[in-house]
């Protein structure tokens, strides 16, 4: 196991100064991939052969949007559909609306479908940093797949001249 894995599940360490820590449990999902970055958790899953699930967890502010960005890109590469699921962010700061775009960036030059699934707080900033709802967003994960499924289908109608 990883030391972020076993630091998730609240396994205690020694440090080099001999001080025994106690880190509290949070619960993760089955992921492929899983990060911390500041008070954050971020974790990719494959869903299926080509569609992603990337998770975030906790806060997301100016001390993590680039490795937010960066986690989005490393995952739009290996994808054709990218499901980013924002429903369990506590805090998401103005900053963290850098990461959003930069994700919508990369989608379109990639070709890849993607969709956002937005909780409250991230919802709060989306009304002021993207007023004409230019994003993906909608509000629960089945939702968003269900989306994703219905643009594949038309995307194969029109291919086949259905």
């Amino acid at each position: 196991m990883s030391l972020e894995r076993d630091c998730a599940l609240g396994k205690e360490f020694t440090l080099t100064t001999a001080t025994a820590v106690q880190l509290q449990h949070v619960h993760l999902p089955s992921a492929d991939e899983v990060q911390r970055s500041g008070r954050a958790v971020f974790t990719a899953q494959e869903l299926s052969d080509g569609r992603m699930l990337i998770g975030v967890r906790g806060d997301v502010d100016a001390t993590n949007r680039h490795a937010l960005g960066r986690f989005i890109q490393r995952h739009t590469r290996v994808s054709k559909q990218l499901v980013l699921d924002l429903s369990e962010v506590d805090f998401f700061g103005s900053q963290g609306f850098t990461s959003l775009y930069y994700a919508s960036v990369q989608c379109a030059r990639r070709d890849v479908d993607w969709m956002v699934v937005a909780g409250r707080s991230v919802l709060r900033i989306l009304r002021i940093c993207d007023p004409d709802g230019e994003l993906p967003v909608i509000e629960e994960l089945e939702a968003a797949l269900a989306r994703l499924d219905h643009i594949t289908k038309s995307r194969h109608a029109v291919a086949w001249g259905e």
